[in-house]
């Protein structure tokens, strides 16, 4: 799921890019959710809230708050989103590198620069394995999967143990465990309960995995010699990478 925002001061842009954008994710099989703004300060405030948006479409010649200067507040709260600047004049471009664009669009859009733009920003939000996503008491929520040291099951509620804290989510550590898989980062099932990230393991014992953060971890039994082989072929994966 990609989660796009839009944000303009005038309404008649939102409803075309909405539209078009709408239209080119369906027509490529890309599950999308679009949300529209037409204040930049209420976007730069729903990004503070904790509002996960992987794509913004971001005017910059706005009343009431510019998009460099909202964008500036966004890039506090969020380094990896993509903006992308939909402007009706290029001077601003210098101006705007100090907050990383994605791309730029020149009003009026065409769905067909519109179209190779979007497929771009997707290619990199989905070829970066950067966020682990989850739904949670009616909101939508990303984690760096860079943070997080494990995953630890109790019944049907997941605790994930990051850098920067805990937090929860219901669902089956064997779903989270696939879905994993395609990231780049290695994770271990090292008991029916815990999912570590390689990542983060101090140290490895016969029967339990000692994390950084001083959490000691046991490995079941029916899982040592598979965990110990794993671990091994990392170490040596990793050293040869070095």
């Amino acid at each position: 799921m990609i989660n796009i925002a839009i944000c303009d001061d005038n309404i008649t842009t939102t409803g075309e890019l909405e539209t078009m954008l709408q239209e080119i994710a369906r027509k490529h099989f890309i599950q999308s959710e679009t949300e529209v703004f037409w204040d930049g300060k209420k976007l730069a405030e729903s990004v503070e809230r904790g509002a996960c948006f992987d794509i913004i479409f971001l005017d910059i010649e706005m009343g009431k708050e510019d998009g460099i200067t909202v964008a500036r507040r966004i890039r506090e709260w969020d380094k990896n989103i993509l903006i992308i600047y939909v402007t009706s004049h290029e001077s601003y471009m210098q101006e705007s590198f100090a907050v990383r664009p994605f791309r730029f669009l020149v009003k009026p859009v065409g769905e067909s620069k519109l179209e190779k733009c979007f497929l771009e920003a997707y290619e990199e939000v989905s070829g970066n394995d950067s966020y682990f996503r989850y739904s949670y008491q009616r909101m939508n929520h990303k984690i760096p999967i860079r943070d997080i040291l494990y995953f630890e099951s109790n019944r049907r509620k997941i605790s994930i143990v990051t850098q920067k804290g805990d937090f929860e989510l219901y669902g089956k550590l064997n779903e989270i465990e696939q879905s994993l898989k395609i990231s780049k980062a290695a994770f271990l099932r090292v008991h029916q309960s815990y999912l570590v990230n390689y990542k983060y393991v101090e140290g490895l014992g016969y029967d339990f995995v000692v994390m950084d953060n001083g959490k000691r971890i046991s490995i079941s039994e029916d899982r040592r010699k598979r965990i110990s082989e794993q671990y091994c072929t990392m170490e040596d994966t990793f050293y040869v990478g070095r």
